[in-house]
């Protein structure tokens, strides 16, 4: 039987809902936190891997020849530094080239029309991914963290209005303890959005300010 929200007394039975609501129904793949999180990097590498060696594997295989045991350091590396000199946004939309002249894409958009097999099943490959309680720094946690590709896109602070909070602790939770300087926060480099949740309510903030 589905879970009514007037049924949900704790932030945790919302949370799990929310997991299980992306799992699904949205086909999203949940994550463990302290086995795949990254905070330098806010990604989930091992993900990101997974996605570029499925839908690229020439281009992976000609970088894995080019930098040889250095080739995942460097792939890190060199999509982190094009994140943060251009924007995340940035770099998904035109993926990034390595001195060897290859080039990776980190996501594929949704083809126009159904005819173009070949673009319809590397949309298809793209992974939605979520973790929950996820350190982005020593000692602040957020209660979910959602994923393209291995690249953080969104994180949500929860509240639950029948264990007596709201939406407006969750703000106060990202001005007041939550350090905006960090990777995961970084202004353009960082998620597209913050969300503050309640059962009742949602707000977002594309530019964490303290």
């Amino acid at each position: 039987m589905p879970i009514r929200a007037d049924q949900l007394q704790e932030k945790k039975d919302y949370q799990n809902l929310i997991l299980e609501e992306l799992r699904d129904r949205n086909d999203y793949v949940i994550r463990n936190a302290q086995a795949d999180w990254n905070a330098d990097f806010a990604m989930d590498t091992s993900l990101l891997f997974r996605f570029l060696d499925e839908t690229q594997p020439d281009e992976m295989a000609k970088l894995r020849k080019f930098y040889k045991d250095k080739t995942d350091k460097t792939v890190l590396n060199y999509i982190n530094r094009e994140i943060l000199k251009s924007s995340l946004v940035e770099v998904l939309k035109s993926g990034v080239e390595f001195d060897n002249g290859v080039k990776i894409d980190l996501m594929y958009r949704r083809p126009a029309t159904a005819f173009n097999e070949r673009q319809n099943r590397l949309y298809g490959q793209n992974i939605l991914s979520v973790m929950e309680e996820v350190y982005h720094k020593e000692g602040e946690r957020i209660d979910l963290v959602l994923f393209l590709n291995g690249l953080a896109i969104f994180t949500v602070e929860l509240k639950c209005n029948t264990s007596g909070q709201n939406y407006e602790h969750a703000i106060n939770q990202y001005k007041q303890e939550r350090d905006h300087n960090t990777r995961l926060f970084r202004f353009k480099g960082g998620v597209f959005a913050a969300f503050a949740m309640d059962l009742n309510e949602v707000y977002f903030c594309t530019a964490l300010r303290g």
